[in-house]
């Protein structure tokens, strides 16, 4: 292993263990993270490498950065392990099936394409560019995974609408839990991450024109292939 793949494998796990330390409570809201100096030591990367990783969580929502003060942990429902679901109302999201969220998803998130093409700016939509060019370099399924998580909560962004944000962040903190992530893992295949790649790849580019209607129908066609895969229907 040449030291370029070495260090993008710390990276790799310096994000997933302190997401999933988040996530689970391990790291309590408001609490204090290691410094930078130590979390390099930790995983034996650089301060520029630990920095890129803490911005990525940042950009999650999982972490607050203070100049002066330190980084610490964000007080969100998903970090508690909590999924949200719109008007202050929580529910453990150990109690919703893949059925349930993939149904949700399909009333949901093809609504969002509207919202998007009116309301995003064009860093964002470049954003969403990237996202899905990241997600097709990634060298195993755990970090195309991650890419994937982060386009779809990235459109929801877009579109301004923070309650539906809110819903969209619900759903997904729910896809964090074992028994989706061991479902989603043995419905994978290689040929099923290309397909989903595409499916990416389409609706960021409808979106990059600011075609809500092709979005939207490319949202639907993704999510169809995903509940197919996912549930065997």
């Amino acid at each position: 292993m040449n030291q370029r793949v070495r260090a993008r494998a710390s990276a790799q796990t310096m994000r997933n263990d302190l997401e999933g330390k988040i996530r689970s409570g391990v790291i309590e809201p408001g609490a204090k993270l290691p410094t930078e100096r130590d979390l390099a030591e930790q995983f034996r990367l650089s301060r520029n490498t630990v920095r890129h990783v803490l911005d990525l969580l940042s950009e999650d929502g999982l972490i607050e950065r203070h100049v002066g003060r330190g980084t610490f942990a964000r007080g969100n429902a998903a970090a508690r392990g909590r999924a949200p679901v719109g008007a202050g109302t929580m529910i453990d999201k150990r109690s919703i099936n893949p059925e349930e969220v993939m149904e949700a998803r399909m009333l949901i998130e093809p609504l969002l394409a509207r919202l998007v093409v009116s309301r995003a700016t064009d860093r964002e939509l470049e954003k969403l560019q990237q996202l899905v060019a990241a997600g097709g370099s990634a060298p195993n399924m755990s970090e195309f995974d991650y890419w994937d998580n982060r386009f779809h909560r990235a459109v929801a962004l877009a579109s301004k609408n923070k309650f539906l944000i809110q819903i969209v962040e619900g759903i997904h903190a729910t896809r964090q839990s074992q028994a989706w992530s061991g479902l989603s893992r043995r419905g994978m295949t290689d040929d099923r991450r290309r397909q989903y790649q595409a499916d990416h790849e389409k609706i960021a580019d409808a979106l990059a024109l600011r075609d809500g209607i092709a979005a939207e129908e490319a949202i639907v066609e993704h999510l169809q292939h995903v509940r197919r895969n996912l549930l065997l229907v």
